[in-house]
Formats: structure tokens, sequence, C-alpha cells
């Protein structure tokens, strides 16, 4: 009726198994209405959003991609691959977003697309690997989610490529931890481990690992290996 929506109920009055009566009760339920519209509005505006900047990066990715072909160096080649799937791993994470449409994501989702991506990369090098995700799913927001979703990657992507050499299979086991406040993520590996300062002083993974830990998340980074695996651990504020 006019700008109002009004919700309108009916009930009859009965005495002695006779109607002696009707009430009307009518509610002004235009307020809640209006939110509905604009939260609706406003979901649709969150995933056209990040529906647009995860296209945006596939394009930058394809654009590198077709710039690495022409590249003959084997190091400049590499570092082109390791910027592709940098950028691949923050458009995953807008995905998500895009088909939640809010600006938050469940931790557990993005890891387990990102375990299918290292999967099938291990499978063009004739490599068996297995990639398990462990332990509770929770909503971080956006920004978080895109941290924690490169940190892992970066992290796995190492193991791919250094964790076991001269083998023909292994396994990398992700877990995450939720506290009451600050939650944890492990990703652990059966290889061959490594000195830890020599990996450090040498690796652009670890370096952006460890920044991303301190500046994005706020959190503590610790690293164990050994001849048995190696060992990774990091942690934030997930409220």
């Amino acid at each position: 009726i006019g700008k109002l929506v009004l919700n309108i109920k009916y009930s009859m009055m009965k005495q002695n198994k006779e109607d002696v009566g009707l009430v009307v009760h009518i509610r002004d339920i235009t307020e809640v209405v209006n939110k509905e519209k604009e939260l609706i509005l406003k979901s649709v505006a969150i995933r056209e959003i990040h529906h647009r900047v995860k296209n945006n990066l596939q394009t930058i990715a394809s654009l590198l991609r077709i710039q690495s072909r022409r590249i003959t160096d084997e190091h400049a080649k590499k570092a082109f691959t390791e910027s592709i799937n940098r950028v691949l791993t923050i458009a995953v994470t807008h995905e998500l977003l895009a088909q939640n449409g809010v600006d938050d994501v469940d931790i557990k989702d993005i890891l387990m697309n990102l375990v299918k991506g290292a999967m099938l990369f291990s499978n063009s090098m004739n490599f068996q690997l297995n990639v398990e995700v462990r332990g509770d799913g929770f909503t971080i927001n956006s920004e978080k989610a895109t941290s924690i979703a490169l940190i892992v990657n970066e992290l796995v992507q190492n193991c791919v490529e250094y964790a076991f050499i001269g083998r023909k299979e292994g396994q990398i086991l992700i877990t995450i931890e939720k506290g009451a406040y600050i939650s944890k993520v492990t990703v652990e590996d059966d290889g061959i481990g490594f000195q830890n300062d020599q990996v450090k002083m040498g690796s652009l993974g670890l370096s952006i690992v460890e920044q991303l830990v301190k500046d994005k998340l706020k959190g503590d980074f610790k690293l164990q290996s050994s001849g048995e695996g190696t060992k990774i651990e990091f942690d934030f504020m997930h409220a």
C-alpha cells in the first residue's frame, strides 16, 4: 500500500463453537523488507566485484604466460611461472568469494582448492603427490583469505620443488586449528628436509611467506626441518 509493506493476518473469534467475530492483525514490515533488499543488492554487488577481479587476474596470468613463451632463459622462465602461480592463487580466493556473494570465505574451502592445483601440477611432473587438508573450517575475511592462500601456496610449491628430490612420491599434510582468538595453520611434509639457514638466505618463497605472516596476519612463523621432513606453522587472529 503506497510505499508501505504490510503483513496481514486474520483470526476467527469463536464462542460455543460459533463465529462471533474477526480479528485482523496488521504489521508494518516495510523496514525489514527494505533491509532484505539492501542485503540482496549488496550481495550481488560483492559477487560481481569478486567475479571481475578474478577475471582480471586470470587475464594477467594469461598475458604473463604468453610473455614467458618468448623467454629462453630458464631462470627467467621459472620466475614467470612462479608469478603466474601466485596470481592464480589470488584468483582462486576471489572465485570462492564470488560464489558466496559475501566478503567472507571458509578457510578450508580455500585450501582444498589450492590442493587440487598442486596435485595437478605434480601429476604433470610424473610425481605421485598426496596432499591432505585436516582440521577446522571457519570463515575469514577476504584480506586474510588472500594472504593465507598465498602463504600456503608458497609452502606447498616449495615442498613439491625441493622436499622430494630423488623420489617418486611424497605426502603433504595441511592442518587447520581454530582457537578462541588465534588460529594456526601447519604445513608438513615427509621429504628429505633441508638446512634452515641455507634456505632462508636463498628462498624468495619463504621470504614472501614470512613477510605476509608478519605484515598482513600479524602472526608468528616457525620452521622445523630434519631428514624425516619439514614442518612449518604460522598463526593469525581470525576474529
